[in-house]
C-alpha cells in the first residue's frame, strides 16, 4: 500500500526545527535563581559573568556578581540548566533543574583555575553540533551512522524526547520493526511520567502513530489500525494519521468508515489532491458515480496538470461521463 506521507520524516523536520531553536520561547516563567560565587580559598568573587543556559531552549540569562560574590536571575521557567561562571582564568560549572513558579535553593559555585567545564557531549554548542550531524546523515539516507549519533546523544541525554523518537525512526528506516516499536513503546512510557501540566501531548500522538506506522509496513493492519485510531484520539492535526486509518479501512472492505477518514484528512489539509482521489474510488467502491466524478473533479483542480493523479483523474472521469 502506497502512503503519500512519511511520519519519520515529520519528526525529523521537528527535530531540526529543535536545532534551529523552534522553542526559543520556551523557559521563561516565573522563577527565581540565585547564589554566591567564592574561590578555592573561600573568599567571595566580585565581579564574575554567570551564564544560564538552558539544556533544551535556547534561552539564556547573564549576570555578574557583587562585591559579596553574590548573583539572582528572575524570569526562568521550569527545566534543567547549565551554570557557567567566569572570571580571569578561574570558572566553575554546574547543571541543576530549576523551577519555573518558585524560588530555588541558593547554589554555591566554587571556581577553579582551568574549572570544571561540560564536556563536548554534554554542552549546549555540542548537543546541536551532534543534532545537526545525525539530522544530515539521516536526509543522506545514512541511517545506521545517524542511529549511533542519536543513541550516544540520549545515553546522557535521555530528557531529549525528539532524538529518542528518531532513534526509533532510523530502526524504522533500517526495517528493524520490532527495535523501532521497542524504542518507541519505551518512548511513552517515560513520556506517561511527565507532570500533566508539561506532557507534550502532540509528541505522544506523534509516537502512537510512528508504531502504527511500523505496523503498517508490516502489513499489520489490525494493529497499526489500533495505534493510528491512538494518535488521532489525542491530536488530529497531522493529516497523515487519518489518511492511514482510510487506507486501511478500503484495504479491509469497510468503505464508509474509510470515506470518513480520508474526509477527516481532507479537513486538516484541504489542498492536498490525493485523499479526494481516494475518496473518489471509495465512492465508486459504493456505486455513486456522480460523487465519485465530483471527487475526480476536486483532484484536476488541485494537483499540477502533469501530476500522474490529475492525468488519472481526467482519465476517470472521461470513461465515467461515457458511462451516464
Amino acid at each position: 500500500m502506497k502512503r503519500i506521507f512519511l511520519l519519520s520524516y515529520l519528526s525529523l523536520s521537528i527535530i531540526f526545527l529543535f536545532v534551529l531553536e523552534l522553542y526559543s520561547q520556551e523557559g521563561r516563567g516565573q522563577g527565581r535563581l540565585s547564589g554566591f560565587i567564592v574561590d578555592e580559598a573561600g573568599n567571595p568573587v566580585e565581579g564574575a559573568k554567570v551564564t544560564v543556559q538552558y539544556i533544551n531552549y535556547s534561552y539564556r540569562l547573564e549576570t555578574t556578581t557583587n562585591k559579596k560574590g553574590q548573583w539572582a536571575l528572575f524570569g526562568l521557567g521550569k527545566g534543567e540548566v547549565d551554570i557557567t561562571v567566569e572570571k580571569e582564568g578561574i570558572s566553575g560549572h554546574l547543571r541543576i533543574p530549576v523551577s519555573g513558579v518558585s524560588k530555588n535553593p541558593a547554589i554555591k559555585i566554587v571556581l577553579k583555575k582551568g574549572g570544571t567545564e561540560p564536556s563536548p557531549g554534554e554542552s549546549t554548542e555540542g548537543l546541536r553540533n551532534a543534532l545537526v550531524q545525525g539530522n544530515e546523515l539521516f536526509e543522506q539516507k545514512k541511517y545506521a551512522e545517524a542511529l549511533v549519533i542519536y543513541q550516544e546523544l540520549v545515553k546522557n541525554n535521555p530528557r531529549l524526547y525528539l532524538v529518542r523518537l528518531n532513534v526509533g525512526n532510523c530502526y524504522m528506516e533500517l526495517q528493524e520493526y520490532d527495535k523501532a516499536i521497542s524504542e518507541y513503546l519505551k518512548l511513552l512510557d517515560d513520556l506517561s511520567l511527565q507532570d500533566q501540566e508539561k506532557k507534550d501531548n502532540k509528541l505522544i500522538a506523534q509516537v502512537y502513530a510512528a508504531i502504527g506506522d511500523a505496523y503498517l509496513r508490516q502489513d499489520k493492519f489490525e494493529e497499526a489500525q489500533d495505534y493510528f485510531l491512538k494518535s488521532i484520539n489525542i491530536d488530529q492535526s497531522d493529516p497523515a494519521i487519518p489518511f492511514n486509518i482510510a487506507e486501511i479501512m478500503m484495504n479491509v472492505g469497510k468503505t464508509d468508515e474509510a470515506i470518513k477518514y480520508y474526509e477527516i484528512s481532507i479537513k486538516v489539509a484541504p489542498d492536498r489532491a490525493k485523499p479526494y482521489l481516494k475518496l473518489g474510488y471509495a465512492w465508486l467502491n459504493k456505486g455513486d458515480i456522480k460523487k465519485a466524478v465530483d471527487y475526480f473533479k476536486k483532484v484536476v483542480e488541485l494537483a499540477a496538470p502533469d501530476d500522474p493523479d490529475s492525468v488519472l483523474a481526467k482519465e476517470l472521469i472521461k470513461n465515467l461521463s461515457e458511462i451516464k
